[in-house]
């Protein structure tokens, strides 16, 4: 299923650089909270880290893209990296551990987004498209699995430092590896600007785009709610330990692995709107099932499931987004996606709780389930009925 794909050497080293990056991060996902709880024992100061990681998505995420789209994104990719493997040294130093976590943050600004932009221009925007993009998914999802228990393992045997060694040695790695790659230089037709508007102006006119921002938006605020409240969904309703919460965790990081591997299949056969809706529906039934189980393994099997149509959604929302955008205005087009992520995670943790104390928590639980599959309407009304062709093969001259 993957095998054609990688045997394009550009891809391959690409793949391989995100995936070293993927593990570094995922490992940092459960260390730094731990590791600030552990030295200051503050439910805020731990709070204020998780912030700090947060609001540079918000500020410098779109503005990042016009970077992205501006200069040649092999340069940006390898400053990325080296600039965050500087900063995760700074944790290193108690003093400089907030501005470590800042300036990675910064840093993963213009990762995500770069890489996004690159991969159509290796690939195409065709079936290895779909399958470039399974195939990173599914590697994300196993180090979102593996990562935080290796982090938390560590941290918990006095071992922080060596996970910031190995943080940074990933960036590291991850920019040698992208110094190898031949990327296509960016070839902008005439009387197109390199400005942030010109990015927002395309989302707007382009009814897809337009329809995947905004109910991308909602299902991920709606999401980052959830997860806001699943330590006391597990407490409260399952009557349940630390233990239960890592095994919907991972049963909802292993249903994400088999989603991977579906989106591939489902993604060059369908138009987005229906591969979305179903997906968006699905994920709303399973949450239902979740949140309204009064015993583990009930939760466990349902969160497992909705894992499966989540990873379609993240996959295919990204897809099509790539496919329907020019290479001249692909970065600022993913940045403002990634922007619109990061708001969507700030929303959703701020809105669980005054839900809660207006409903009460089980009925938040069922009223936030729903809300998802009020995403799937929402998304049947604004997405486009019929596949929407690619804009072009988005492979250009290429230049080292």
């Amino acid at each position: 299923m993957w095998l054609p794909v990688l045997r394009n050497r550009e891809f391959r080293h690409l793949w391989i650089a995100s995936a070293i990056d993927s593990f570094g991060s995922w490992l940092l996902v459960t260390a730094v909270p731990l590791h600030v709880f552990a030295r200051t024992g503050s439910a805020m100061s731990t709070g204020l880290a998780l912030a700090v990681q947060a609001a540079p998505t918000v500020v410098i995420g779109p503005w990042a893209g016009v970077v992205i789209d501006r200069w040649h994104r092999k340069r940006v990719l390898v400053a990325a990296n080296v600039v965050s493997a500087a900063a995760v040294g700074l944790m290193m130093s108690a003093p400089f551990l907030y501005l470590g976590l800042a300036v990675e943050s910064i840093g993963a600004c213009f990762l995500g987004p770069a890489v996004g932009a690159v991969t159509p221009s290796i690939v195409g925007r065709g079936a290895d498209l779909a399958a470039a993009n399974s195939l990173s998914a599914f590697t994300g999802s196993a180090f979102r699995m593996i990562g935080p228990l290796v982090g938390a393992f560590l941290v918990a045997g006095g071992w922080f430092e060596a996970v910031v060694l190995v943080d940074a040695a990933t960036y590291l790695a991850a920019a040698a590896i992208i110094g190898r790659v031949a990327v296509p230089r960016l070839a902008r037709p005439a009387g197109i600007p390199v400005g942030l508007g010109h990015g927002l102006r395309h989302i707007a006119r382009t009814p897809l785009l337009r329809g995947l921002l905004i109910t991308g938006w909602a299902y991920w605020t709606v999401n980052a709610a959830l997860t806001a409240l699943l330590a006391p969904f597990v407490a409260v309703r399952l009557h349940s330990s630390g233990r239960a919460l890592g095994l919907l965790i991972a049963g909802l990081g292993l249903g994400y692995l088999g989603g991977s591997a579906l989106s591939k299949v489902l993604m060059t056969r369908f138009p987005a709107r229906a591969v979305l809706v179903l997906a968006y529906a699905s994920v709303g039934a399973c949450f239902l099932a979740t949140f309204t189980a009064s015993a583990l393994p009930v939760a466990v099997v349902a969160l497992t499931a909705a894992g499966v149509p989540g990873a379609v959604a993240q996959i295919a929302a990204g897809q099509f987004r790539q496919i329907s955008t020019p290479d001249a205005v692909l970065g600022r087009v993913s940045a403002v996606f990634f922007t619109g992520d990061g708001v969507a995670a700030v929303t959703g943790a701020l809105i669980a709780p005054a839900i809660v104390a207006l409903s009460g928590l089980a009925a938040a639980l069922v009223v936030l389930s729903g809300t998802v599959l009020g995403t799937a309407a929402t998304a049947l009304m604004l997405l486009p009925a019929t596949r929407v062709p690619a804009v072009g093969d988005g492979r250009d001259r290429v230049v080292r």
